[in-house]
């Protein structure tokens, strides 16, 4: 991950710079943990009762639109 180059200009900076450098990266860490916290909670997001919902009510609404003869032709859910 990190090479010996990165590791010696990190132990060149004074404690103040450090400090500061660790509380940067900790900062990106949460923001990113955050992040892909909610990607993960959006990419298993399964469709569930609301959706089934959703598309009843469309059928429903289209079927309520066409001529009686037709409607009766759409595949029931």
């Amino acid at each position: 991950m990190l090479d010996r180059e990165t590791i010696n200009e990190y132990r060149k900076l004074n404690s103040e710079e450090q400090k500061v450098l660790r509380r940067w990266l900790w900062g990106n860490a949460i923001v990113g943990a955050t992040l892909l916290a909610a990607l993960i909670v959006l990419a298993t997001k399964v469709p569930g009762d609301k959706s089934e919902e959703t598309a009843a009510n469309a059928t429903m609404h289209t079927q309520a639109k066409l001529p009686p003869e037709r409607a009766s032709m759409l595949p029931s859910r």
